[in-house]
């Protein structure tokens, strides 16, 4: 082989955007209650075979994910997002036994590369897909900065901030209590042993409790928004949980500074949408503030995204901007 040959071949063996060329990822969401999975070819925007599969099969997980690169030789890397927070490239799931770290996977199954994200990290790379058409503005605002917060109340509280579309910080902030005494007494709620964080509030899970509290009986989530204009306490469960969550975004608002906007995703906020009074909202949301930060928070977009955002998507768009700019 000639030197210049040989040379511009050696580049192209070390070239890191070689190795995305001709091959698929294989996407995995692991979330509260399902596991979804999907392929893709690096680079375009398309999912191939998504499927959705109760979370039991966790139990033959090797198998299944030995199965999938057996089927598909073309798959040479993997994207998982997990419902849980990131610690040094490994996620244990917050809500039941199973770990999985990247350094394990890239020892035990053939492939090149394997990425773990926070399942909100996942949604955050995904934010930019979303076009302003297919989102419902509570507030316009007058973008300020390159941060936004992206956040949805489902099994508990997701949310991560997201600054110039590339670097997505997953956050634990359902877990905090910050906020959480002054508005139990404003909105009535004095049982504490139920209500100790912002996600047992703010969530799924918080609108069933906030229910229970006032009707002293139990409903699902699903049911209390079904049942909003039938049943009063669905009615008020319902009202008080959109002032906690305006609140709170407020709360979260100073917190992180999202000029860009603060977006909201989620089914339970898609079901949600049609009760929202947008003034009586933005009237929380700028609540009991000075003028000067009442007017940094009226300059913030708020919005709901109305497409069902997956975190295979937001997975896609990860390798993808990887495959770009591998360094």
């Amino acid at each position: 082989m000639h030197h210049s040959n040989y040379y511009l071949f050696l580049a192209m063996v070390i070239d890191p955007q070689v190795a995305f060329i001709n091959s698929r990822v294989l996407l995995i969401d692991i979330g509260g209650t399902n596991i979804r999975t999907a392929s893709a070819d690096i680079g375009s925007s398309t999912l191939i075979n998504p499927n959705k599969q109760n979370l039991d099969c966790l139990a033959s997980f090797n198998k299944m994910l030995q199965g999938f690169l057996d089927e598909d030789v073309s798959i040479k890397h993997l994207v998982f997002s997990i419902a849980g927070p990131k610690l040094h490239h490994s996620i244990a799931m917050t809500n039941r036994e199973f770990t999985i770290d990247e350094a394990e996977i890239l020892k035990n199954f053939k492939v090149d590369s394997c990425h773990i994200l926070n399942d909100w990290e996942s949604i955050g790379h995904g934010l930019s897909l979303f076009k302003q058409d297919e989102m419902s503005f509570i507030n316009q605002g007058n973008p300020f900065n390159e941060t936004a917060l992206i956040l949805g109340p489902g099994t508990g509280l997701g949310a991560a901030q997201v600054i110039r579309e590339n670097i997505v910080l997953p956050t634990e902030i359902g877990n905090s209590s910050f906020a959480i005494p002054d508005l139990f007494l404003e909105l009535g709620l004095e049982n504490k042993k139920d209500f100790n964080v912002i996600e047992d509030l703010i969530s799924g899970g918080g609108l069933a409790k906030i229910y229970s509290y006032f009707a002293g009986t139990d409903k699902s989530p699903e049911e209390i928004v079904g049942s909003y204009h039938s049943d009063q306490f669905a009615q008020k469960s319902a009202d008080v949980f959109l002032i906690s969550l305006a609140q709170i975004l407020s709360e979260l608002a100073l917190a992180y500074m999202p000029g860009k906007g603060i977006y909201l995703a989620g089914g339970l906020m898609r079901s949600l949408q049609e009760f929202l009074d947008l003034e009586l909202f933005m009237k929380n949301f700028l609540v009991n503030r000075k003028l000067m930060h009442a007017d940094v928070l009226k300059q913030m977009p708020v919005a709901l995204i109305n497409q069902e955002m997956t975190c295979l998507h937001g997975s896609l768009n990860f390798i993808n901007k990887i495959s770009q700019n591998p360094n």
